[in-house]
C-alpha cells in the first residue's frame, strides 16, 4: 500500500523536466514504454528506467549537474511596478465589462425595435 504522503499516484502519468535540455523523467507518456516505471530521457533517448521516483531523480540530478544547467534569473519587480500593473489590468477588465454589459451598445435599437 502506498503511503499517504506520496507525491506520485500509484499508476498514471508523470512528467518532470527541463525542455531546454530535453531532459525529462516520464512515466505513462507516449515517449516511454508502458511498464509503470519512471524513465529518464535525455535528447530523446531513454537512459534509465526505475521503479522508484527517487532513484530516477538521482540520475536526473546527475545528468542535470553534468550539463551545467542553471535556470535563468527571475526578474524582480518592485512593489510599485507590480501595483501599477495590477491597476492597469483592473481598469482594462472594468472597461471590457462595461462595454460587454452596456444596454446602449447591445443589439441595436431604433424606431422599429419594439414592434
Amino acid at each position: 500500500m502506498a503511503s499517504s504522503n506520496t507525491l506520485v499516484p500509484a499508476a498514471g502519468r508523470y512528467k518532470q523536466g527541463v525542455p531546454a535540455l530535453d531532459l525529462f523523467i516520464e512515466r505513462g507518456t507516449d515517449r516511454v514504454p508502458q511498464d509503470q516505471r519512471f524513465h529518464v530521457i535525455e535528447a530523446g533517448a531513454v537512459i534509465g528506467g526505475f521503479r522508484a521516483l527517487r532513484t530516477a531523480q538521482r540520475l536526473y540530478q546527475e545528468r542535470l549537474a553534468a550539463l551545467n544547467f542553471a535556470p535563468a534569473p527571475v526578474d524582480v519587480v518592485s512593489t510599485e511596478e507590480q501595483l501599477r500593473r495590477e491597476n492597469l489590468e483592473r481598469d482594462l477588465l472594468r472597461s471590457a465589462s462595461y462595454w460587454a454589459e452596456s444596454y446602449r451598445h447591445g443589439a441595436g435599437g431604433g424606431k422599429l425595435r419594439h414592434r
